[in-house]
């Protein structure tokens, strides 16, 4: 069987190195913040798919990209009230999580760190 050689990317559809999901260690993790706060992400290529969750209840989805590397998430359920930053940093590839949390228990926020 002969060899074809082809003068285009015939695996576009794979990531490779030049994209951000080819320089990541992982390409899918979640991550706790505040006892109560999940957030899972998803690279695909150039993009990192967001979900966050408040005491296991969705409360938002998003994608964030170099172009447009912040997004915050707001919401409540079972009692508590959230609101949640998410930062794609890029020296290294990370995501910056922050969050408030607020319940008729008391209040909390901070941050953490999601390598990618």
């Amino acid at each position: 069987m002969a060899v074809k050689t082809h003068n285009t990317d015939i695996l576009d559809h794979i990531n490779g190195p030049e994209t951000l999901a080819g320089q990541a260690v992982a390409n899918s993790a979640c991550i706790s913040l505040l006892e109560v706060i999940k957030v899972c992400a998803d690279l695909q290529g150039e993009s990192v798919k967001l979900k966050v969750y408040l005491a296991g209840v969705e409360i938002g989805s998003g994608t964030i990209d170099l172009a447009h590397p912040t997004i915050t998430f707001g919401g409540g359920a079972l009692g508590y009230k959230a609101e949640i930053t998410i930062t794609l940093e890029t020296n290294p590839f990370a995501l910056k999580i922050c969050g408030k949390v607020s319940s008729p228990f008391g209040s909390k926020s901070g941050c953490t760190i999601l390598n990618l």
